[in-house]
């Protein structure tokens, strides 16, 4: 499989809520996992790409076709991500994120979508996410009367918290602080390698190709089998109603292509499956300064089940979403 490859050379500061208030209190919601837009948005700054379009959402679609035409890519240009960690000088098997916080081998998921944690586990097939939670302080440049761009100094009284991402490795009954790597089907002919801004806080990540060998497949709503699959990454919803209580087909876009919601598998066999849904923020648009509009969706961890038949997506933000990685999805062996 031609792979892209997302390497951190430092801890990443993924996060799904915008900086909100002035104080030490403001609420930050982590992410283990890169969205697709931040992956994106990286390629096109290693490739020097500049965006002209004011709307953050026009701005998604005039960066996937910039690539698509630079890289000679196919839809979607990525897909994932499968998820390696280091351990004693080696890389894991590639683990599946489930619901933000814990990844596994798919391997350990049982016929009756539960996690055999305890195998999982011995096999070092399961690893956990525990962000470390740090504080800044909003900085601003000054300006000289000839409008040079002088020295930066502290904004007073305007601190906020952020993630650093952290995770460990779980093998029988030894926890270790391990390093991720992300991999993500990379449908382009061109190769891509370098390094450069992933996320917030100006951290940085080894961004390249190779060519690497992975069991089971990784598909997308643009080209999906029948069968059963765990979401690699967040599944946009799009209600129809103002009022929607219920994932009812008929009251919501996005779904077409599954006929039934299992939800994140649990590690007790006595528990029921659980379905969440979640809002989600679509990332930082830097043109432009803002941050792009909240969807809802089903978390990376999600099991469903689809009928095989694909149906043309009808929706511009769906068809810009499943371009660029959402809704990426990995075949289990049931």
């Amino acid at each position: 499989m031609r792979a892209l490859i997302i390497e951190p050379v430092e801890s990443l500061s993924l996060s799904s809520s915008p900086i909100t208030g002035i104080d030490l209190l403001t609420y930050v919601s982590p992410l283990s996992l890169p969205l697709s837009t931040t992956i994106v948005g990286a390629i096109g700054s290693l490739l020097n790409v500049k965006l002209k379009s004011q709307d953050p959402v026009e701005g998604l679609e005039e960066l996937a076709n910039i690539l698509i035409e630079k890289l000679r890519c196919r839809k979607p240009i990525i897909a994932g991500p499968l998820t390696q960690f280091s351990y004693r000088n080696a890389w894991s098997k590639p683990m599946v994120n489930i619901g933000w916080r814990l990844f596994v081998n798919p391997d350990c998921i049982t016929n009756d979508y539960t996690i055999d944690v305890d195998s999982c586990s011995e096999a070092q097939g399961l690893a956990e996410f525990s962000p470390i939670i740090a504080t800044g302080v909003s900085l601003e440049r000054t300006v000289t009367e000839k409008h040079v761009e002088g020295a930066k100094k502290a904004r007073v009284g305007y601190f906020y918290k952020y993630p650093m991402l952290s995770y460990t490795i779980i093998a029988g009954k030894t926890r270790e602080v391990a390093k991720p790597r992300f991999i993500y089907a990379f449908n382009c002919d061109e190769c891509i390698e370098g390094y450069t801004r992933v996320g917030g806080e100006g951290r940085i990540a080894r961004v390249y190709t190779q060519d690497i060998e992975v069991e089971g497949e990784i598909m997308s709503p643009l080209s999906i089998s029948e069968g059963t699959f765990i979401a690699l990454s967040p599944i946009p919803i799009l209600p129809l109603r103002n009022d929607l209580l219920l994932l009812e087909p008929q009251d919501v876009a996005g779904l077409e292509f599954v006929t039934e919601i299992i939800g994140v598998p649990r590690g007790d066999r006595g528990l029921p499956h659980k379905i969440l849904v979640e809002r989600l923020g679509l990332g930082f648009y830097e043109v432009k300064k803002i941050r792009r509009p909240q969807i809802i969706s089903l978390p990376p961890g999600t099991i469903i089940k689809t009928g095989g038949s694909t149906k043309s997506v009808q929706d511009p933000l769906l068809r810009i979403l499943y371009t660029i990685g959402f809704a990426s999805l990995y075949k289990l062996r049931t």
